[in-house]
């Protein structure tokens, strides 16, 4: 048990904002509910109109859990105003935010709980699944569920992510956001004290990729799935990224921010449906308001114009030339950009929607991707139901050591390669010693020739001695200065 259970507060909030989506909602709640672990709380915080607030008050009610706190509508709020809301109630050590059509997995408390007493982590992220309602209404995106399957944990320098994913080198989901990651409460505090507030744009999730992420120093990101994140028909980043025309939900979300004063930053378009616009404005906000002085974080201004060009949705080509004057305003500030633009920025095809649905279902190394319609799936608690099968996750404690498939690969190339070394380095002494050898073995044949040699001469000069000897020639030599004479040329030559 922690030490905030000891003073009556949770391990854990969760805080679900919704807004005018019961009908999900209730799937949502469910899985809140069905968690391998107690010490935590739940907190909706309702922005719905009067009619959805009295459905969504029901669905608490029939719950009928100590752990849920209803927040009800005051007014209708800005997404950011009512995220924020939610978090100056919270009550618990560790905040997640939890989407009204997303589930939460039944071991994600447990395992972040056990996480974070190894650790201290203040920060601890997750590789969310994807799971596309039936609802959505997006041809050909419904009923898709798509999960990692490897259980790593790294851990990550929050300011060195920063910069991948301002270059595009990696997804803002790799941030430790507060949608998909546990945030300790005192680092959200001493983000609210640097700034008044915790969310400072219209992408409350984003944003807080950017400012936790440079606060934290380091974070622990899991591969495992804590969470599945939904999108339906009334999803706000459907309305925003993956429709080509603005929706009710989109102009509702628009109107509400404006009336807020949750604006875009100046130097990014002001644009919704426009998909890098989502990076640089929550980059630019937490830049402006936690690290303006930080040289090494800087965007590409250049660069992510060209981004911007590039995500036109528009086909009109008077509709298209609107965009790109709206995208040229972002840059008015800079003459030089702005000649740029003028003579040189690329008028690219139009782009297509974003889409989470892959060419084609199965694992691709680091995702399983797979239709959920015929495993029966036709909501998020059934995606999170039929997750937890195929993980095989049961009541035990995670071990968080399999790797990814391209980790694995890695790690096989990285065998082989040091395989190859040896085999080379093994072939290489041979080689050495085959030509040492054969260099000895010609050395000893020449020794041996000339031994053989002396020992023909000394036998030769052993005969001569003898015949003169007995033809008197000799008779005068002592024989004792003969035999050392034959003594020294029997003696065989040695190698140098």
């Amino acid at each position: 048990m922690s030490k905030y259970s000891m003073l009556a507060t949770p391990r854990f909030s969760i805080v679900v904002p919704t807004r005018n989506r019961p009908e999900t909602l209730r799937h949502s709640l469910a899985t809140c509910l069905d968690q391998d672990f107690d010490d935590y709380e739940i907190l909706v915080c309702d922005n719905s109109d009067p009619a959805a607030a009295a459905q969504v008050a029901e669905i608490v009610a029939v719950a009928a859990s100590s752990r849920i706190r209803y927040l009800p509508p005051e007014r209708p709020l800005a997404m950011s105003a009512n995220w924020e809301r939610g978090l100056s109630q919270v009550r618990g050590e560790y905040v997640t935010v939890l989407g009204d059509d997303d589930g939460l997995m039944p071991y994600a408390l447990r395992e972040l709980d056990r996480l974070a007493s190894r650790t201290g982590a203040q920060a601890m992220r997750w590789q969310r699944g994807i799971y596309t309602w039936p609802t959505i209404g997006v041809e050909g995106e419904a009923n898709l569920l798509a999960i990692t399957l490897s259980r790593t944990i790294t851990e990550i320098d929050g300011r060195a992510q920063i910069a991948k994913v301002i270059r595009f080198e990696d997804g803002t989901d790799s941030l430790p956001m507060i949608y998909c990651s546990a945030i300790h409460r005192d680092l959200i505090a001493q983000h609210r004290e640097a700034t008044g507030r915790v969310f400072l744009n219209v992408y409350p999730d984003i944003y807080s990729g950017f400012g936790f992420g440079y606060l934290v120093g380091s974070y622990l990101s899991i591969s495992t799935p804590m969470n599945i994140a939904g999108l339906s028909h009334a999803s706000n980043g459907v309305a925003t990224l993956m429709k080509e025309k603005k929706t009710a939900i989109a102009s509702d979300f628009s109107r509400l921010n404006e009336a807020f004063g949750y604006r875009r930053h100046p130097l990014v378009p002001d644009k919704m449906i426009l998909a890098p616009v989502h990076v640089a404005d929550s980059f630019l906000h937490a830049k402006d308001a936690l690290f303006p002085n930080d040289d090494t974080l800087v965007l590409d201004r250049k660069a992510i114009t060209e981004r911007y060009l590039g995500a036109i949705l528009e086909t009109d080509p008077q509709e298209r030339a609107k965009v790109r004057q709206i995208i040229r305003a972002s840059i008015a500030d800079c003459a030089e950009l702005l000649q740029w633009f003028d003579t040189e920025a690329p008028d690219l095809p139009p782009a297509s929607a974003h889409t989470f649905r892959p060419r084609r279902f199965g694992f691709d190394g680091v995702t399983l991707s797979l239709d959920a319609a015929p495993f029966g799936v036709k909501d998020v608690s059934g995606a999170v139901s039929l997750t937890t099968s195929l993980l095989g996750i049961d009541r035990q404690a995670i071990p968080f050591d399999l790797p990814s498939l391209p980790d694995m690969r890695a790690q096989v190339e990285a065998e082989r390669q040091s395989a190859l070394r040896a085999h080379h380095e093994a072939a290489e002494t041979r080689r050495q010693t085959h030509v040492d050898l054969t260099a000895a073995a010609a050395n000893t044949a020449d020794l041996v020739s000339q031994a053989q040699a002396w020992r023909e001469a000394c036998a030769q000069l052993e005969h001569s001695l003898g015949e003169a000897q007995r033809m008197g020639s000799l008779r005068y030599v002592p024989k004792r200065l003969a035999r050392k004479a034959l003594s020294l040329f029997r003696k065989p030559p040695t190698a140098a």
